[in-house]
């Protein structure tokens, strides 16, 4: 569902919140602190007839920024991956999920490749295979069973703007285990 620049007599007016979630359509400018974007009834009628939750959709800014669309506010990627055992993230070439160490703080984050193919929100809910958060395990270089921190980072966060974490520990001597969601992931320290 995609927004209209200008109001014509067939549009009404999407109001959403600063998380993106909507909170009212009507015909009339309302006054509140929210934003809204006029859609064409058509568009929006599953909302109007009461197919469509309000809950179950955000409103996201596109790339031109005078036009919004509605989009599902969940969002669940189904991905089996045979390898259900931690695995140690290693530095690979064309990687989906890049984690690097720059001073005290670990970057988590896919590439652009992948961000820009699923297009995922900040603010949407995303699970890859049941799961909401992608866990990586921090432990001492090349030993598993010591571990040091375990870093949950969120779908959604991980797909779109990337997770900073500081780390209070040296930063020479650690590896970083996970479960495999994803094909490739790479590990480097900057």
């Amino acid at each position: 569902m995609i927004s209209v620049i200008e109001k014509t007599k067939t549009c009404r007016a999407v109001y959403f919140d600063g998380f993106n979630k909507i909170t009212q359509i009507t015909n009339q400018i309302q006054d509140t602190k929210d934003l809204f974007a006029w859609f064409e009834i058509k568009e929006i009628e599953p909302f109007l007839n009461g197919s469509y939750k309000f809950s179950d959709y955000i409103v996201k800014r596109t790339k031109n920024p005078l036009i919004y669309e509605i989009i599902k506010s969940k969002v669940d990627i189904k991905r089996r991956n045979k390898d259900n055992q931690l695995h140690k993230i290693l530095t690979t070439e064309d990687a989906d999920i890049l984690l690097s160490l720059n001073d005290d703080e670990l970057i988590f984050e896919a590439n652009d490749k992948l961000k820009e193919s699923i297009e995922i929100d900040a603010n949407q809910l995303v699970s890859v295979a049941g799961k909401t958060d992608h866990v990586f395990f921090i432990t001492h270089k090349d030993r598993p069973e010591f571990l040091i921190k375990t870093v949950e980072v969120p779908f959604s966060e991980l797909l779109s703007t990337g997770k900073h974490v500081k780390l209070a520990f040296n930063k020479y001597s650690i590896s970083v285990y996970t479960q495999k969601y994803f094909d490739k992931y790479s590990w480097r320290k900057v």
